[in-house]
This record gives structure tokens, sequence and C-alpha cells, in this order.
């Protein structure tokens, strides 16, 4: 009998521990970039992998970079989609999300779950106008930006109080211009770029096909 009772007390405390287990822990969901205003986790799921059962409890950014069948399971119930590569959306996970995800397709699933660490705005910075922008969404902590630059397209961002992260959808090669400086990189889906507040920055695209990111401007 006291075997039986440490075993279920054990039994308990285990799976209390694993769900509690936040998605930054989460061993698929890579932490590449931290700072006071985003957690950026790059997550890769083989094909047929599973996650582990996971909690997300933070205002995020999701966007992904890939066309495959996922399902994920939360509490009973399991839902099956299909992710649209390039695509960005705002959740305020005001109700928390517990639940694991997995590949049901033949080649890798990538997303980008960028958490809004800051808590709470800090500021509240102009809209941006751009040619070349198109606005996602608007709210508390973030404003979200979808960008297409064909070949020596170009858009300026205004110094901020806050900073920017802008998240290449595909390959891109681009001039990074600030402070007098020029910076070339070559770009893959998932690609990121912080721009530190208080910098004027000029982006142009040296790619022959569209160059396309998300560009967050934090709050």
């Amino acid at each position: 009998m006291k075997k039986y009772f440490f075993a279920l007390i054990t039994t308990c405390l285990g799976s209390y521990a694993f769900a509690q287990l936040a998605v930054r822990n989460e061993p698929r969901h890579h932490n590449v970039f931290e700072n006071d205003y985003v957690r950026v986790l790059d997550v890769w799921i083989a094909p047929k992998d599973t996650t582990q059962f996971h909690l997300h409890a933070t205002p995020s950014v999701f966007t992904t970079l890939t066309k495959t069948i996922t399902s994920a399971l939360s509490g009973q119930q399991a839902a099956r989609s299909t992710s649209v590569a390039g695509s960005s959306w705002y959740d305020s996970l005001v109700t928390p999300r517990f639940h694991r995800v997995w590949n049901d397709d033949t080649t890798w699933f990538h997303v980008m779950d960028i958490e809004l660490v800051a808590g709470k705005p800090h500021i509240n910075e102009p809209v941006l106008q751009n040619a070349a922008m198109k606005s996602l969404f608007d709210e508390p902590l973030v404003r979200g930006y979808h960008i297409e630059l064909a070949k020596s397209e170009n858009f300026k961002l205004p110094s901020s109080k806050a900073g920017y992260l802008l998240v290449s959808l595909g390959e891109a090669s681009v001039t990074i211009q600030s402070n007098g400086t020029n910076q070339h990189r070559l770009m893959k889906a998932g690609h990121y770029c912080w721009i530190d507040a208080g910098q004027v920055v000029s982006i142009s695209s040296n790619n022959s096909a569209l160059a396309t990111f998300t560009l967050l401007q934090l709050k």
C-alpha cells in the first residue's frame, strides 16, 4: 500500500511538472534571440515527429515558413491543419494554450514563435507609411507589417524608442544602411534582424525575385 501511495504521488508530481513546461523550454523551440521586448523561438519539427506538451501563456506573433500538414492536441481535441508559408498573425493568449504539435507531412515544419515579453507598452510610435508595406495587425505591444520589395526597391525605418524585428519569409539579398555604413546580408526563411532603438535604417533589395518580410514595430 505504501509503495502504491508513493508511486501515485510520484506520478502526480511528474504530471504537474510536465504540465508546467513553458514553450521556451520545449526542445524543438529554439531560443535564438531575447531582449526586453521579444523572445524569438525558432521551431523545427521533423516529418512524423512530435513536440512535448507545452504551455503558451505570453502574447505572441507566429510566422509560418513552410506549407506543412500538422496536428495539434489540446486536452482530448485534436485539430489538423495546413500551414500557409509566409503567414503572420498575433495571438494575445489571454487564455493560455497547453498542447503538443506533430508533423503529419513528409517535409519539415518551420514556424517562428515570437513572444512579446515587455508585459506592457512603453510608447506609441506613429503607424509606418510606405508603399511596400501592408498592415497586418495593431496590438497593444506590437504592430505587424507585411513587406514586399522588388529588386532595387527600398524602405526606410524611422528611429524608434523600442526597436524593430525584421523576419525574412524567403530567400533575400539585402543591403541594410545605418549610421553611414552598409551591411550586405543573404537571408533565408526565418532569418531575422533586430534593429535597436534610436537607429534610422534603410533596407534595399538586391534580389532578382520579390523579397518578402514580416516587420514588427515594438511598443
